[in-house]
């Protein structure tokens, strides 16, 4: 519905304590606008979408008759639905049941997604009481498109770029960042609470890294003492202490080739400390 400026208080704010969605029945923080017919909407006026309609706390809404229904109702949608059908007949549109709201989808990177080091995820932002989903590109473009299929009106459709290989260390720093930009650029604020510092989500090491010696056949190279911990093996250096290969000064070590001392293995003569018996004249004593 249009309202002409000169009807309308913009920028009014509220902290909680005053108004509830009337959607969805949950307290409102943030901007509002009021109208002169006392009608109060979120956003800093009707250009900031978008804009839900507000209720005292103290609403008739509230009354006793309808706290019974929906105790009686396990639907937590009901009165998101009353009000959405409400809408729908003051708009003139032929009432329909709203959509159901979104799930949870885990995404699963593939093969390819690992080979080229990253991959797309998709999330929705409830700017109402600030949490998140994760969801798949089907989904998100369906809120994009505010698809009567789906309570856009109710979620900030989210994507960014996840990397999934490389050093751990730029990953993690990598995805917080991305997250970070994307939760201040969108003001969804309270999106990194989603992520709770697993910014390594997914990373996959290569096939040379994050090994593992459990002392009985690695050593030092230069003092010869069993190695017990993680190392990777450069390509041109061979192995080296650590899971992966970094600037850093970090230890060369080498495979034990006869075994541990903990657990030896029988000399070989492959293994280099194998020595050919000389030839044995055997005693007659039988005489000359």
């Amino acid at each position: 519905m249009y309202y002409p400026k000169s009807q309308i208080q913009e920028n009014l704010y509220t902290s909680g304590d005053e108004y509830i969605i009337a959607s969805t029945l949950e307290p409102y923080v943030g901007y509002y606008y009021q109208t002169s017919n006392n009608q109060r909407f979120t956003g800093k006026n009707p250009n900031d979408t978008p804009n839900f309609k507000l209720i005292n706390k103290s609403s008739n809404i509230l009354s006793s008759d309808n706290i019974s229904a929906v105790e009686e109702n396990s639907n937590p949608n009901t009165f998101w639905s009353n009000e959405y059908l409400e809408l729908q007949n003051q708009q003139g549109i032929k009432p329909q049941n709203p959509p159901p709201p979104p799930i949870q989808i885990v995404p699963q990177p593939t093969k390819i997604d690992y080979t080229n080091g990253f991959f797309p995820r998709y999330f929705l932002y409830n700017f109402v009481n600030k949490t998140t989903i994760e969801t798949n590109n089907s989904n998100y473009t369906m809120f994009m498109s505010n698809s009567p299929h789906a309570q856009y009106n109710r979620f900030t459709p989210l994507t960014l770029s996840w990397s999934l290989t490389g050093k751990y260390n730029s990953v993690f720093k990598s995805n917080k960042n991305n997250v970070s930009l994307l939760e201040q650029r969108t003001r969804s604020f309270g999106f990194s609470n989603f992520f709770k510092d697993k910014y390594s989500q997914y990373y996959q090491y290569k096939e040379n890294e994050n090994l593992y010696s459990n002392g009985k056949e690695i050593r030092y190279t230069k003092d010869k003492k069993l190695y017990i911990g993680y190392y990777h093996i450069h390509p041109e250096k061979g192995l080296m202490v650590g899971r992966q290969h970094t600037m850093k000064d970090h230890d060369y070590l080498e495979f034990i080739t006869t075994g541990s001392i903990l657990d030896p293995l029988p000399p070989t003569q492959q293994s280099g400390s194998y020595n050919e018996p000389s030839r044995v004249i055997p005693n007659t004593f039988g005489g000359y």
